[in-house]
């Protein structure tokens, strides 16, 4: 069986940050050092390596190269991978320029963003010609700063251009002014969903706003810093990539492909919340083990998803829930997350995805671990809040010269404001027709899909500002 090779590429500060973070993790988790990229000697590495890492040589002394490229429009961040990594990544992957995005969407997207993107595709190139079997692309980027955002869109709208058969899921992590004053963020952040909801395949939110919250109760931390929302982030990531790195007798490799297959019902309804357990502090991680029941009874808990939402009050289109480390408890995890199906508020009119996922490899902070990706109507709530705080600024023109200035115009804003209020009613009609579906069939209404007629499925809404672009010139 083919291998599904797997590239991460980040973008800007966060992005770039936890892709270090991440990077680091999966090392460890393969037996590879995250200096090196080298094992110990005559051992090679734990996994399907080769999903994640090309290997550079041939003998056994060889080293594992992380298929990764991290681009960033001002310096210091990937300056700082290439002081602290060794010699892991490739060093032509790590591309940044000097001038920064200055938190400006449109400097991402229409100007220094526009310069660096020939290199980036040429990296991309020869990261997927090195692949034997692309199983997709993922984008690690916070979406409220100007290069995470801007060049963010940009890239991902020319990926599908040239790439348009390789899955892409963008990780975009969402703005709360706990952890940034960057008072621009609610711009950049509608701006680029226009284009995740347009080109990404997928989009896993990632909302500080929670993960803060997460931080200060689950791990008792006063005042989170980003590294430790960053590593709720992290171990998130390696538990939803377990499936695409791990194989063995109870293990089946899950690829990128499938997962998203599973989880979006319809392209118009593609973006995601996610949740993890155990939240056990790490400095006691080791010591305090959650049982199975206790660990899912968490993963669906309103107050354990690393979004800002109650998915318990909204509705689940779909379901995944990945599980490692001992294998004993796999009967166990089975029961218990079948009576959990039960109680799920479901969205009638789709037949509702329910993927159960089982990798013997544990992490490396953890004997057993969960998580949950879903597909739930409540993120709605999540992106309304942004749409809140962009009209807040916008009814005064706020900052708006910052991006008059770099070429966009207010009919450009006004599209791009329109298309995230779309994407916000499109979650909005899903929960109205499911819930007038169920009652439709506790009467024995066996019409439950004409309840969905309200939710569209052309797509993915309106212009793109590409197209808005050249519209103007």
């Amino acid at each position: 069986m083919k291998v599904n090779n797997t590239i991460v590429v980040s973008i800007g500060q966060a992005g770039n940050q936890i892709a270090a973070s991440f990077w680091k993790t999966v090392c460890l988790e393969h037996g590879i050092d995250p200096l090196t990229g080298q094992t110990a000697p005559g051992v090679a590495p734990r996994g399907n390596w080769s999903s994640f890492f090309s290997k550079l040589g041939e003998s056994s002394s060889g080293s594992y190269v992380p298929r990764a490229i991290m681009v960033d429009l001002e310096p210091s961040v990937i300056d700082n991978v290439k002081a602290t990594s060794g010699s892991l990544f490739n060093p032509a992957n790590l591309i940044s320029r000097t001038e920064g995005a200055g938190g400006n969407f449109a400097v991402g997207y229409l100007g220094a963003g526009r310069e660096v993107l020939p290199e980036v595709m040429s990296r991309l190139d020869y990261e997927i010609d090195k692949c034997d079997n692309v199983g997709g692309i993922i984008v690690l980027h916070a979406i409220g700063g100007g290069t995470g955002s801007g060049f963010g869109a940009l890239l991902i709208e020319s990926l599908k251009e040239k790439y348009g058969e390789i899955p892409v899921l963008s990780c975009a992590v969402l703005p709360s002014p706990q952890v940034s004053s960057v008072v621009t963020e609610p711009y950049n952040t509608v701006f680029a969903l226009n284009t995740l909801r347009r080109s990404a395949d997928a989009c896993l939110i990632f909302d500080n706003e929670a993960l803060f919250d997460l931080a200060h109760r689950k791990w008792n931390i006063e005042s989170p810093t980003v590294d430790d929302l960053n590593l709720l982030i992290t171990e998130a990531l390696a538990g939803i990539t377990a499936s695409m790195r791990f194989s063995g007798f109870l293990t089946v490799e899950i690829s990128l492909r499938e997962l998203l297959t599973n989880l979006v019902p319809q392209p118009s309804l593609h973006f995601l919340m996610c949740a993890f357990a155990p939240l056990t502090p790490p400095d006691r991680s080791k010591f305090e083990e959650l049982g199975i029941e206790e660990m899912i009874k968490s993963l669906f808990d309103n107050g354990s998803v690393f979004a800002a939402c109650s998915p318990m009050e909204g509705r689940f289109l779909s379901t995944a829930v990945l599980y490692r480390g001992i294998m004993e408890d796999k009967p166990l995890a089975d029961a218990a997350l079948a009576a959990m199906r039960e109680k799920l508020p479901l969205t009638y009119w789709i037949p509702t995805a329910f993927k159960i996922g089982y990798v013997e490899q544990p992490g490396i902070s953890h004997r057993k671990s969960m998580v949950l990706l879903a597909n739930n109507t409540e993120i709605a709530r999540v992106l309304d809040r942004i749409c809140h705080n962009f009209d807040k600024l916008w009814q005064r023109k706020a900052f708006a010269n910052w991006y008059l200035n770099e070429g966009m115009s207010e009919e450009q804003i006004n599209v791009l404001r329109a298309s995230a209020q779309e994407l916000v009613q499109s979650y909005q009609v899903a929960e109205e027709s499911g819930a007038k579906a169920k009652v439709q069939d506790s009467a024995g209404d066996t019409g439950m899909r004409a309840a969905a007629a309200g939710v569209s499925d052309d797509a993915r809404g309106s212009m793109s500002l590409r197209d808005l672009v050249d519209r103007r010139r």
